[in-house]
């Protein structure tokens, strides 16, 4: 009983310590990467997805539409979702740096390709983000567990004594 009430303490105190592991780049402007003729394309790179805007060079008006545009980074095709006048680019998958974006665009009964390079941010790791905050995290977990390991030994039952 003692141990899962530690265990539980515990995994409140890793729930806490959490959005520490969660502290990634910041975002960048929405800025055009790519354009033809016909079209411009525009992007802003968050952690874990870009979001895309496509208009027409002609009266800037946006192409809008799921089945109208899908993409691929480095040659694979990625999950592109619809949203609005915005297309979301998933890249939880993707590791961070330089990479290629193609994105395919279906209007006015043609295909075009925007390409562009993209970099992407790197995530970091929880051991990156510890020593980022200069390990404080650690100090605070470890003194976490050795209060409740100090109460657990105070509390604990003494035998009862035996008959001489």
């Amino acid at each position: 009983m003692r141990i899962m009430r530690l265990m539980s303490l515990a995994g409140l105190v890793l729930a806490l310590l959490a959005p520490l592991a969660g502290a990634e780049a910041p975002t960048a402007p929405n800025v055009q990467i790519a354009s033809s003729a016909m079209l411009v394309l525009d992007a802003s790179i968050h952690p874990r997805e870009i979001v895309l805007h496509i208009t027409r060079t002609a009266g800037e008006q946006p192409v809008q539409g799921a089945g109208n545009v899908s993409a691929a980074i480095d040659g694979h095709p990625v999950p592109l979702t619809a949203q609005g006048t915005a297309y979301l680019l998933n890249t939880r998958d993707v590791d961070g740096g330089a990479h290629t974006l193609q994105v395919i665009v279906a209007h006015d009964g043609i295909h075009e390709v925007l390409s562009a390079v993209v970099t992407l941010p790197k995530r970091a790791s929880r051991l990156a983000v510890l020593e980022q905050h200069g390990y404080g995290a650690w100090w605070v977990l470890n003194i976490v567990v050795m209060l409740l390991a100090a109460r657990l030994i105070m509390r604990r039952k003494k035998p009862p004594a035996s008959p001489s």
